[in-house]
């Protein structure tokens, strides 16, 4: 997956086409309309300056009336009145309406890529860095083309005017033109590959120091700073990362600056202001060749060519990186899943069991987590898998969930491969609340729904927000269940608890009327004995569905009707709290070591 150093040009043609194909597919009149006006602004600017120097000086060398002239100046006063409009209309209306059209276009199409993605992708650096350049650079990246096309555009216009203005008068003149754009060309790709080669360098130091940078302004990490000494190791960090990106400035910078000055010193200052002068004022003055109208309006449209011929010598190096940042885009776009999905459809209502069979797994370029796990779950019942810390508890859950696929063994549901049902149907089967849940910028409505809720949902959130507990905050909101959560885009939003949030977060399993319940520690922010209350009340709502709870606590397992107890990947014990305690195995003294830290009246 890593970028090449170099594109080639058919390669490099097809990216700028990709991005193109996106704007008229969704801006065909915004991109029809500035590449118009372009073209029309560049023969402006040359009837304006160019054209006019030579008739007007033609017409006093030549005896011309007043007339002549202001009839002339009546049509150019006319065109640069229709410019000012129209420059007007775009830059103030088309242009950022369209814009802002197809930057969320794009976005949109790269944050349904993101979801459609498997998780395993983001466990891969280098996938997750694409992800992460992709989303930065996309909307920016197209604005960048679309400037660039038009100046191309505009310069393009400008080379035709003005040569044909050429071919008219002097075509020997061209060859001081060409040999301009000539050695610009060369020195301006040269200097295109030095900024990318620099940019590549930078980036990972950029994202590094960003990192630093975030954590001083971010919330999540507020009271971490202000409690530790951490501060102070996060800044010699940032100064650390901050100071690596001068030397790759450093580097760069001399050779970039080289390369500039050989190319303005080369095509300017020698082959048009002395070169061609030279040929011109020998032509006029000694051989009678042009009138001085033709001359200066000659040197006029030379340094006009050059100049438009040196924009589009720089352009050829920037749209080549602009085509080396569109690749990891469309790298980006371009990943498939590697889950399969499935065929075979499944209704919610026909659930009956989940079983695991030798399920083993583990995460790329890492030792299996999981080893020749089997276990099987009927409708109804309510389950707890518990073990210390990395027994691989929430790799197991995500193996029901199908946020992976298993490496070994298989997963089935009414004794059929998960990977033969449709991951839609499968996945409506759960509702799930991870212990690293997160709340949104939105209301408590659209937090327990997740989507935009209206009032007829009102009532149902209600119920489920009572389900979790959460109840007696919700009595204390002003706006009840429309009450905006976290300040971010709302001075007077809420900030909730951690157990405040976590009863949200819980609450979104009672919305959802799924056949199965899946609990990934989500009261962990909770004392045991508000744990294990919160428990009771789900799992007396839940009664008709069947619930998977993890703990590494086990103040609740006593109510499931089966706990399974990993340890290192494993299932080392199963059965009842009851027949567990009795066996007096490693559940036995979990429970034991945690229930004389705290006495529950179970």
């Amino acid at each position: 997956m890593k970028q090449k150093s170099t594109i080639g040009i058919r390669r490099s043609l097809s990216n700028l086409a990709f991005m193109l194909r996106y704007a008229v597919k969704y801006t065909p009149g915004y991109v029809a309309a500035v590449c118009l006006f372009e073209a029309f602004a560049a023969a402006e600017v040359f009837m304006e300056f160019t054209y006019t120097t030579k008739y007007l000086l033609e017409v006093l060398e030549m005896g011309g009336t007043w007339r002549q002239a202001v009839s002339y100046m009546l049509f150019i006063t006319f065109l640069v009145v229709l410019k000012i409009i129209a420059a007007g209309f775009l830059e103030q209306s088309l242009v950022p309406r369209a814009a802002e059209k197809l930057r969320k276009r794009l976005r949109m199409d790269l944050y349904q890529k993101a979801v459609e993605l498997d998780l395993g992708r983001y466990d891969n650096p280098e996938y997750y860095n694409e992800f992460v350049w992709s989303i930065n650079e996309a909307s920016g990246r197209m604005d960048k083309i679309l400037a660039d096309l038009r100046r191309f555009v505009n310069s393009a216009t400008a080379v035709v005017v003005n040569g044909v203005f050429f071919l008219t008068l002097d075509r020997v003149g061209l060859l001081f033109v060409v040999g301009s754009l000539l050695v610009t060309l060369v020195l301006h790709s040269h200097l295109g590959k030095l900024n990318f080669s620099r940019d590549l360098e930078l980036k990972p130091l950029e994202r590094k120091r960003d990192y630093f940078n975030r954590i001083f302004y971010l919330n999540d990490y507020a009271k971490e700073i202000r409690l530790n000494p951490v501060g102070d190791m996060l800044k010699e960090s940032f100064a650390e990362s901050n100071g690596a990106v001068f030397p790759v400035l450093k580097k760069y910078g001399k050779r970039q600056t080289a390369v500039a000055a050989a190319g303005t010193f080369f095509s300017n200052n020698l082959l048009l202001d002395v070169a061609y002068i030279g040929y011109l004022l020998y032509q006029t003055i000694f051989r009678n060749a042009f009138t001085f109208g033709s001359m200066i309006g000659l040197y006029q449209a030379s340094s006009s060519l050059q100049n438009s011929m040196n924009r589009i010598a720089q352009l050829a190096p920037a749209f080549l990186q602009h085509s080396f940042y569109v690749e990891k885009i469309r790298t980006f776009l371009s990943f498939e899943s590697q889950m399969a999905d499935g065929s075979l459809p499944l209704k919610t209502e026909d659930f009956s069991s989940l079983t695991l069979k030798h399920v083993s797994f583990g995460y790329e370029g890492h030792p299996e987590t999981l080893h020749d796990v089997s276990l099987k779950i009927q409708k109804g019942e309510k389950i707890a898998i518990v073990g210390y810390n990395g027994a691989g508890k929430t790799t197991l859950i995500k193996l029901l969930l199908r946020l992976y696929d298993v490496t070994g063994g298989s997963i089935q549901v009414n004794d059929t491969d998960i990977r033969r049902i449709k991951k839609s149907d499968y996945c409506r089967l759960f509702s799930s609340v991870f212990q690293d849940y997160k709340i949104f910028g939105a209301t408590v409505a659209d937090n327990v729904k997740m989507e935009p809720a209206s009032q007829e949902d009102a009532p149902a959130v209600k119920e489920a927000l009572e389900e979790s507990g959460f109840h007696e905050c919700l009595s204390s909101l002003e706006q009840g269940v429309w009450t905006e959560l976290t300040k971010e885009f709302d001075d007077h939003g809420v900030n909730l608890s951690g157990g405040e949030s976590q009863k949200v977060a819980i609450a979104r399993t009672f919305y959802r009327p799924t056949p199965v319940i899946i609990l990934d520690e989500p009261s962990s922010a909770l004392d045991p004995i508000s744990e294990y209350r919160l428990n009771q009340a789900m799992l007396r709502s839940a009664k008709d569905r069947t619930v998977i709870f993890i703990s590494h606590r086990l103040s609740s397992t006593v109510l499931a009707d089966r706990i399974y107890m990993l340890e290192n990947g494993r299932i080392i014990e199963e059965g009842s709290h009851g027949e567990l305690m009795a066996r007096g195995g490693k559940y036995a003294e979990m429970f034991r070591l945690q229930s004389s830290q705290y006495q529950l009246d179970l």
